[in-house]
């Protein structure tokens, strides 16, 4: 798990345009002869889940999962997700994990919600998955692996970093432990 700061940059949102009324103290304006104006077009933004409930077993576990993590409650979090799974079953490597997702999300901000990214199925019973998590300040890359033993889905392994580069059709680049510096370039 990585868990290196990394300068990033928040997107924006644009907000919804509001139209007011016009006052009921003022008279209406007499029709007019000419050509109306072009209105400005109404528009209105909702934000829905960013993720739709997924039908599937690992899909059910994950968003269970992050749901549990947006509340604080990581003990139960990572208790539903590792459910019959033998490779978390090492009370020390289940420790350091809590600590290590505690420790990203002080520094990344509560996790607002996740997004499926990527489902790399390798044959029937084999999968990964990588999610986003929608973190308040930053998001983060988490990618579960799954494997279908007598028709039960099991986590097999997680790992989660902020690498985000690697997402993209562009070449990772070396971090620079000492740059404090935002670059913007035309």
């Amino acid at each position: 798990m990585n868990l290196l700061p990394a300068i990033c940059f928040a997107s924006l949102t644009i907000g919804a345009l509001a139209q007011t009324a016009p006052k009921a103290d003022k008279p209406a304006a007499p029709p007019s002869t000419t050509k109306p104006a072009e209105s400005v077009p109404f528009v209105t933004t909702k934000q829905e889940s960013a993720t739709p409930a997924p039908t599937d077993a690992p899909g059910q576990m994950v968003a269970a999962f992050f749901a549990l993590l947006g509340k604080g409650e990581l003990d139960q979090a990572y208790s539903g997700l590792t459910k019959g799974s033998k490779v978390m079953g090492k009370p020390e490597d289940v420790r350091v994990l809590k600590q290590k997702t505690k420790e990203a999300i002080e520094v990344f901000g509560t996790i607002m919600g996740h997004e499926l990214v990527e489902t790399k199925p390798i044959g029937a019973r084999l999968m990964r998955r990588t999610y986003l998590s929608l973190g308040s300040e930053f998001p983060l890359r988490w990618r579960f692996y799954f494997y279908n033993a007598n028709s039960t889905w099991r986590l097999i392994d997680l790992r989660v970093d902020d690498r985000l580069v690697g997402m993209f059709d562009e070449p990772q680049e070396p971090r620079d432990p000492d740059a404090t510096k935002l670059k913007l370039e035309p």
